[in-house]
């Protein structure tokens, strides 16, 4: 099955500041890039990989980028799954998945043979980390605050099927400090903000 891969990314400079008491400005910026290359290459290795940012710099990583022009996250994504492939699903990611696998995407798309939308939550079973249409704009993105089951209740509200795909590598996402004594544990070489894969 051939997919549309979206993943959404800020300014590296401004993102992760849940996570200043224990990162400076430049190790944030630094681990969050290092996040988003090892999700890219994941992304790459499943489908057709598209990169939506307000950013100049992260729009010259990529030969398949979406230049941002409706701020905000969910608006972001709106903009995109306007531009892409109506023929295909389409996958947004969240680009703070240190320990996420090719396997993980594509065990998200295996749930599509049976529903329309697949959602990975986050570790608190309120937030989702990776949303999965089975083609693009069948319903609105409503990341934010208790996500997963905004999702979940838009996709009921318009008769389609929804699921969720529970994972280590989907769920375990970066916000604070919490988060990251989680990986120190994992034995994670991104503990270490080791650099990911080039682009």
């Amino acid at each position: 099955m051939t997919v549309s891969i979206v993943i959404p990314v800020r300014p590296f400079a401004e993102g992760k500041t849940r996570l200043s008491p224990a990162m400076s400005p430049e190790q944030r910026a630094q681990f969050g890039e290092s996040m988003f290359r090892h999700v890219f290459a994941c992304a790459q290795a499943v489908g057709d990989t598209y990169v939506v940012t307000r950013c100049p710099a992260i729009l010259a990583l990529s030969a398949r980028t979406i230049a941002e022009t409706a701020y905000g996250l969910n608006p972001a994504l709106e903009q995109a799954a306007a531009e892409l492939d109506r023929e295909k699903p389409i996958l947004t990611i969240s680009a703070d998945l240190p320990l996420l696998a090719a396997d993980d995407l594509r065990a998200m798309l295996a749930l599509l043979d049976d529903v329309d939308v697949v959602a990975a939550p986050d570790r608190t079973h309120t937030g989702t980390n990776a949303l999965l249409f089975r083609q693009p704009r069948l319903m609105p993105y409503v990341f934010g605050g208790a996500s997963l089951e905004k999702h979940r209740s838009a996709a009921l509200a318009r008769g389609l099927h929804f699921t969720t795909c529970c994972r280590e590598g989907l769920a375990t996402d970066m916000d604070r400090p919490a988060d990251l004594r989680f990986l120190r544990k994992a034995g994670a070489p991104w503990s270490r903000n080791r650099k990911g894969s080039t682009l």
